[in-house]
């Protein structure tokens, strides 16, 4: 009689698990779709880019794009939401936007334990041609 109830209580179990897989996946399926098939935002074509502004696009990818993506969105199904930074679209026309200063400081002194500062590998120029790359984004 034990092994009887035993042996209900296991096979229970197995169709709850079993259920609940199918649900999670009836669930997870439109979302990963639903992600592959958001397009991401494109930057501004290079070609409106001016001089100061293109070599800010270069020094970005180059330095910062490992953990910012500039197109990044608030949306967290989308692989773009996949790095360590902060957005960084629209980050001087916010509601509360970041001075240049503010943006050059975090560039030079970092953030401690998440951003490395950049005192020691970017000249003062570099640092402008970037923020004016992140002004066009």
């Amino acid at each position: 009689m034990v092994e009887a109830r035993m042996s209900r209580n296991r096979a229970w179990l197995k169709l709850s698990v079993r259920s609940l897989l199918l649900l999670g996946s009836g669930i997870a399926f439109p979302v990963v779709l639903s992600a592959q098939s958001q397009q991401p935002s494109s930057p501004a074509p290079l070609s409106t880019l001016n001089e100061q502004q293109r070599a800010g696009r270069n020094l970005f990818i180059k330095n910062c794009s490992i953990c910012h993506l500039p197109l990044k969105t608030e949306n967290k199904s989308t692989v773009e939401s996949a790095t360590v930074g902060p957005v960084l679209k629209g980050l001087f026309r916010r509601e509360k936007p970041l001075s240049e200063q503010v943006v050059r400081t975090f560039i030079l002194q970092g953030v401690p334990q998440k951003m490395p500062g950049f005192q020691y590998g970017l000249e003062p120029k570099e640092i402008d041609n970037i923020i004016a790359y992140l002004n066009t984004l």
